[in-house]
């Protein structure tokens, strides 16, 4: 009896770690289709560079965010360099120049992810762990 108990404990045992392969890790999926390869060079909070391709905010190829009191999207064609500052509630201001060499600022949502093709897989991250967006 006691032999069976144990045999019984390590199947459910067994089972139940297996079925935790897909806990963390990379992201899984793929980068979303979009209608324009965006490249940029992305630096996160840490000072890690990446190159980008593919680029889109949330399977988009414009940022979105607050101006003042309304939504406003800017096509990342249209961009030359998006600087984010740290979270303020639930949003990441964004400090954007434009190809003309205007400036706007928006309020990013702290929900936002950035996606990209690294040429060694998908990439995934929060716009609150971006420091900076530079768009080839």
């Amino acid at each position: 009896m006691r032999n069976l108990m144990t045999a019984a404990l390590v199947l459910v045992t067994t089972a139940v770690l297996m079925g935790m392969g897909s806990l963390g890790g990379a992201p899984e999926g793929e980068v979303p289709k979009t209608d324009e390869n965006i490249k940029v060079q992305l630096t996160d909070r840490s000072g890690m560079k990446l190159e980008l391709s593919r680029f889109s905010m949330n399977g988009k190829v414009f940022l979105e965010g607050k101006r003042g009191a309304g939504d406003m999207s800017v096509f990342f064609h249209d961009l030359k360099e998006v600087d984010l500052g740290p979270v303020s509630g639930d949003t990441v201001p964004a400090d954007l120049l434009l190809k003309s060499g205007r400036r706007l600022q928006l309020k990013i949502r702290t929900s936002a992810v950035f996606h990209g093709e690294t040429g060694d897989g998908a990439y995934q991250i929060s716009a609150p762990d971006v420091s900076r967006i530079h768009i080839h």
